[in-house]
């Protein structure tokens, strides 16, 4: 599957990653010793390309990677010489899952989010830094999230200046894996555990089961698709930001043989990036039915009648109140996530 982004191999079958992810950032028997790295102070020595690669496997740590980049920030004058490693911005695994060791990186494998870039440097990283797929300049506050807050509302987006901002996330629960892609510059940066959990208990009282779920706000269709593997019968997943709906019906792609579904539908109506009446986007059938729609969720009641549960899940900094009364009227029981 060519990725939609930069038309490269970045999208990988999800069987693949779940199969090498554990293995996919190790030290091989020959990699250089951690360096050990005051992440606060600065670097001692300059960094290029060549420091810290390993010869057997081609990877190096995080450390010597960033140690590059930074090279590269204060040899163009952007950064001061005394530059420390955690100035340079947030790196993304582009394959993200909680490793337990400082990982050893391959080729394309890191995607940047910095605050202080212009494009032609960020050009130089990408390639001039083997192990840098992507870099994405950050607008506003950390805390801020990226997308929607509501259909009235400007969108916020980072800027991808250079690359390709194509990542993935494996998201694990007690009954099963998926692997999550997501365009980093235009989807919420989540790590969020508390909902796995929350997913988990739903699934061990068995309400799931053969249920018609509704994912009212579902981003790149995390707890959505969760809920097919759970054993839900039927799945509707909504969400007002195109982006996140052409990352869902991707990740449906991508998830297909795991969730035992095919898309049997998907339109080329790609023309609003933020809808109000909902269009039915995309549908999969097969151990479950799954339908995919662009739209405000104040007019879902357009296209579902009914359902069991209706997940909500809004951004932090979004008061849910008025969204848990609209889905009432959609649904038995309406679960906060």
């Amino acid at each position: 599957m060519k990725c939609p982004t930069c038309g490269g191999d970045c999208i990988l079958p999800a069987e693949k990653v779940l199969d090498e992810i554990f293995g996919m950032y190790m030290a091989c028997s020959s990699c250089p010793p951690d360096p050990m790295l005051n992440k606060s102070a600065p670097v001692p020595e300059k960094m290029d390309r060549n420091s810290g690669l390993c010869g057997k496997c081609g990877k190096r740590h995080l450390d010597f990677v960033i140690g590059n980049v930074l090279t590269i920030l204060e040899e163009s004058g952007l950064f001061q010489q005394d530059a420390a490693l955690k100035e340079v911005g947030t790196p993304l695994i582009a394959f993200g899952f909680q490793v337990p060791y400082p990982p050893r990186l391959g080729n394309k494998s890191l995607v940047l989010i910095m605050d202080s870039v212009t494009k032609e440097i960020a050009r130089e990283i990408v390639a001039e830094v083997p192990e840098v797929k992507g870099v994405i300049k950050r607008t506003g506050s950390q805390s801020q999230s990226v997308g929607i807050l509501d259909t009235d509302r400007a969108p916020h987006t980072y800027e991808l200046l250079a690359g390709c901002d194509m990542r993935c996330d494996v998201v694990s629960s007690s009954f099963g894996e998926l692997c999550i892609y997501k365009n980093q510059s235009m989807i919420h940066i989540e790590f969020n555990n508390t909902k796995i959990k929350k997913m988990e208990e739903l699934y061990l009282k068995g309400d799931f089961n053969q249920a018609s779920i509704v994912d009212a706000f579902c981003g790149p269709g995390t707890l959505g698709l969760l809920c097919v593997l759970a054993g839900a019968r039927t799945v509707i997943l909504n969400d007002a930001w195109l982006p996140a709906i052409r990352n869902t019906i991707l990740n449906i792609m991508v998830n297909s043989d795991i969730l035992g579904v095919k898309i049997e539908y998907e339109t080329k109506d790609y023309d609003k990036p933020i809808r109000d009446e909902p269009v039915l986007m995309a549908k999969a059938r097969g151990m479950a039915e799954i339908r995919v729609y662009h739209g405000d969720v104040r007019k879902l009641d357009m296209v579902v009648k009914e359902c069991d549960i209706c997940l909500v899940d809004t951004f932090p900094s979004v008061n849910p109140a008025e969204f848990i009364h609209l889905c009432k009227d959609l649904a038995r029981r309406v679960v906060v996530i």
